[in-house]
C-alpha cells in the first residue's frame, strides 16, 4: 500500500492500493469520551473512496471547509473550498 502524507492535507491523508484510493482521517479522541485516568489514542479512519488523486483532494478541501464555522453565505462558503482547494494544488502542482 502507498501512503500520501502532508502537513497541508492534516488531519487526512491519502492511500493507495491494487484496489484504488482511500481518504483516511486520523481521529483523536475526545477527553470527554474517555475512561476516566485513561489516554486516549488516535486513530485512523477511511472516510471515502475517491476513484482518483484529483478526487482524494477535492474530497479533503471539502471536509476541511465542513468545519463547525459558520458561514454567512454560500459565497464565502465557495471561497473558503477554493482557497483551501488552491493551497492544495499548489502543493501538489497538480492541475486536476
Amino acid at each position: 500500500m502507498t501512503t500520501i502524507k502532508d502537513p497541508i492535507l492534516s488531519p487526512y491523508h491519502i492511500t493507495r492500493d491494487n484496489n484504488g484510493f482511500s481518504v483516511v482521517e486520523t481521529v483523536t479522541p475526545q477527553a470527554k469520551y474517555l475512561e476516566k485516568g485513561s489516554e486516549g489514542k488516535d486513530y485512523e479512519k477511511a472516510v471515502c473512496y475517491p476513484s482518483t488523486l484529483g478526487g482524494c483532494l477535492k474530497k479533503i478541501a471539502e471536509y476541511k471547509t465542513n468545519t463547525d464555522k459558520e458561514y454567512q453565505s454560500i459565497r464565502e462558503y465557495l471561497d473558503e473550498y477554493k482557497s483551501i482547494y488552491s493551497n492544495i494544488q499548489k502543493t501538489f502542482e497538480l492541475g486536476v
